[in-house]
């Protein structure tokens, strides 16, 4: 597949994270792991963000920032098991720890 520099504009991706993907090959898995976020976690939002880890120097990720509405803890901890399992059908193996997930479960 050849490597794409920018995103859909329906993303609403910062520059600095499509700069990221970018460099780690892994921009054009992006729209399908976002489609798979929202439909895993429906009437929810998403928000991509690039973090930094606190812990170890040099270590980012893409993080995708899921703020749950409507589900419960057991509920919410389904989902993130389908979203992990998920990740690996719509991303090479080892690419896919670019990517985490974070999640804000509000009532």
């Amino acid at each position: 597949m050849p490597p794409a520099t920018k995103l859909p504009a329906r993303e609403n991706i910062s520059p600095e994270v499509q700069t990221f993907a970018a460099e780690q090959g892994v921009t054009n898995y992006i729209p399908a792991i976002m489609n798979m976020t929202r439909q895993i976690f429906s009437n929810s939002t998403v928000q991509v963000v690039l973090e930094d880890d606190p812990e170890i120097a040099d270590d980012r990720h893409i993080t995708l920032e899921v703020s749950v509405r409507h589900m419960d803890v057991s509920q919410a901890l389904q989902a993130e098991y389908r979203w992990h399992e998920g990740l690996f059908a719509h991303c090479p193996a080892p690419l896919a720890p670019v990517f985490r997930l974070g999640l804000d479960i509000t009532r």
